[in-house]
């Protein structure tokens, strides 16, 4: 197998590029970044012969397609407005593709491009990170189990127990958790698509470590694809929401709050600059904190419906901690390994949908939660009868 990492030298792609070269049949893994430097001190970094480094710039696509056209499949673990671009290049190219997750527009740009992926004989897999990703197919595995589905609510928590002497620790691409808080999430309620404000929490019990948490409704694309994926069996309203450690959204919200979330330029000192880029070019000079990180997440699907003419609500829940060999917390662990399995998978024909897909259309849910589970991420399940 031969795959190429697109955004390897980033948070997201450790824990990919680690569980790649787990697998001995696994015989190159390029990390592929339009940060030359940084992709070769990961690849010093990983220290193993099977890996190298390249510049990759995504916005030119044919550029793209050239490098990426000999490889088995390309994981694009960049940012979710280049999702597109990336995408078009594997088409150009002929290759397998897998993504963490676009937002929803941008999702749907992807998704009209199926018949031509299809036409190719190759597969595009959407959203395979942790939500979108695991959260799709627990949101499967739960619609299995049920004769009608209405509503399908997803949540993730985070906790995290690590010291830190750096302001600022980022569990994902902070340019993504901006967007995420400064965005309108959407929803669909009553078999409608649509937005709500940013920011809106509610109180969620979970199990110990995690405990009392208050997510927020973020953007997200699984609303919209678990929606229309689900729509026949009479799925009628979705949600997404997170709960990012207690401090660290504290430290966003305030930011947030303050403006550091716009892109719009203001005068600074006669310099034109936007607020986030400011930020971002800020907290990307922080170095790094070489500690022993613990942290904990959770995946929670509420899937509300009927079996055998009784109301009824499958909860399907993951719980993860750091994975101490790589020292990688749980949310970039969760994140990090479903789009590896999913590439390996496509790399030996496993995956037998071609076109553009959304995981829950393409991706069986017992040799998935089986890899899972062989990695330490035991997905189950329990039902919760007459639910109202």
């Amino acid at each position: 197998m031969r795959i190429i990492v697109i955004g390897g030298a980033g948070i997201q792609a450790l824990g990919t590029i680690y569980d790649l070269l787990e697998n001995t049949e696994v015989k190159e893994v390029v990390v592929g970044d339009i940060l030359l430097e940084k992709a070769e001190e990961r690849v010093k970094q990983l220290a193993d012969s099977r890996l190298s480094a390249k510049k990759i710039n995504v916005l030119n696509e044919e550029e793209t397609a050239e490098i990426i056209k000999d490889f088995d499949v390309v994981i694009n673990s960049g940012p979710a407005f280049l999702c597109p671009n990336v995408t078009r290049a594997a088409l150009r190219a002929g290759v397998n593709y897998v993504d963490l997750g676009a937002w929803p527009e941008e999702t749907e740009e992807q998704l009209s491009l199926s018949a031509e992926f299809e036409a190719k004989g190759i597969t595009a897999v959407l959203g395979m990170g942790s939500g979108p990703g695991i959260s799709n197919m627990m949101a499967l595995a739960g619609a299995e189990q049920l004769d009608t589905v209405s509503d399908i609510d997803i949540t993730i928590a985070m906790k995290d127990f690590t010291k830190y002497d750096s302001p600022l620790v980022t569990p994902y691409m902070l340019d993504t958790i901006i967007d995420e808080y400064t965005l309108n999430p959407v929803v669909v309620k009553d078999g409608v698509i649509t937005t709500i404000d940013p920011l809106i929490s509610r109180p969620v019990e979970f199990k110990e470590p995690i405990g009392l948490a208050h997510p927020v409704y973020t953007i997200h694309p699984e609303p919209v694809t678990l929606y229309k994926s689900f729509k026949d069996q009479g799925c009628r309203n979705t949600t997404f929401s997170i709960a990012l450690p207690k401090e660290f959204h504290e430290k966003i919200e305030f930011l947030v709050r303050l403006g550091f979330g716009s892109k719009e330029s203001i005068n600074m000192g006669g310099v034109e600059v936007s607020p986030r880029q400011a930020l971002l070019s800020v907290v990307n000079q922080l170095t790094p904190p070489k500690v022993d990180k613990e942290q904990y997440s959770v995946t929670r699907v509420d899937v509300t419906g009927t079996k055998d003419g009784r109301n009824e609500k499958v909860v399907v829940e993951v719980y993860v901690g750091t994975e101490k060999k790589w020292n990688i917390p749980a949310g970039a662990l969760k994140t990090s390994v479903p789009p590896s399995i999913v590439a390996q998978m496509l790399a030996k024909g496993q995956v037998k949908h071609k076109g553009v897909h959304p995981p829950e259309k393409c991706i069986e849910t017992v040799p998935f939660f089986k890899e899972l589970a062989e990695r330490g991420m035991e997905v189950y399940s329990y039902k919760v009868e007459h639910a109202l």
